[in-house]
C-alpha cells in the first residue's frame, strides 16, 4: 500500500506539470477567413434578379435557365416543387411561349454566409398572351437561396414565392 501511494504522489505532480506545459503552448495558426465585401457580392446579387427580370421581358429562356444551378429547385405556389435544371426549363418552356412578360423584382435582403445567401424580396409585373387576351397582373414575395459560383457570379439555388392575392 505504501509503495502504491508513493507512486501516486509522485505521478499527480508530473501530470499537472504535464498539463501545464501542454496548456501553455500556442496552437497552430488558424488561418483567417477572407473579409466578405457584403456590398459589392450584394451588387451582384441584385444584377442576378436584374437578369432575371430582363429575361422574362425578352423571353429568352437560355437567359433565365442560365441564372440556375444544375441542382435547382423552384417551388411555385399551389405545385410540386420542380427539381433540377432541366425539369425547371420543362416546366417554364411554354409559359415563355405563351406569355410576354412585365417584372420587377426587389430584392430587400441579402444574408452573406460563405458561398451562399438568402435573398427575400417582392415582385410585380404582367403577362400578357401572346395569342391575344386580356392582360394578368400579379404581384408577390419570394425567399430564394443563391449560391455563389467558382467564377464569383450568382446563381439560384433554391427558389419559394407565392402571390399576394390572385391574379387579376
Amino acid at each position: 500500500m505504501k509503495k502504491t501511494l508513493l507512486q501516486i504522489t509522485m505521478i499527480i505532480p508530473l501530470v499537472i506539470l504535464l498539463c501545464f506545459t501542454v496548456g501553455c503552448q500556442q496552437g497552430e495558426e488558424v488561418p483567417e477567413e477572407p473579409a466578405i465585401d457584403v456590398e459589392a457580392n450584394t451588387a451582384t446579387i441584385n444584377e442576378l434578379w436584374n437578369q432575371y427580370c430582363i429575361a422574362y421581358r425578352t423571353g429568352d429562356l437560355d437567359l433565365w435557365m442560365s441564372l440556375w444551378t444544375e441542382d435547382g429547385i423552384r417551388m411555385p405556389p399551389d405545385k410540386p416543387a420542380v427539381i433540377g435544371k432541366e425539369q425547371i426549363r420543362s416546366s417554364m418552356q411554354s409559359f415563355f411561349d405563351m406569355y410576354n412578360i412585365d417584372c420587377y423584382v426587389k430584392n430587400e435582403e441579402a444574408r452573406i454566409a460563405g458561398d451562399w445567401a438568402v435573398c427575400r424580396g417582392t415582385y410585380k409585373g404582367s403577362s400578357t398572351p401572346k395569342a391575344g387576351g386580356k392582360v394578368i397582373k400579379f404581384a408577390g414575395k419570394y425567399m430564394s437561396i443563391i449560391e455563389r459560383q467558382a467564377d464569383g457570379s450568382w446563381k439560384i439555388a433554391r427558389d419559394c414565392f407565392n402571390e399576394d392575392a390572385p391574379r387579376k
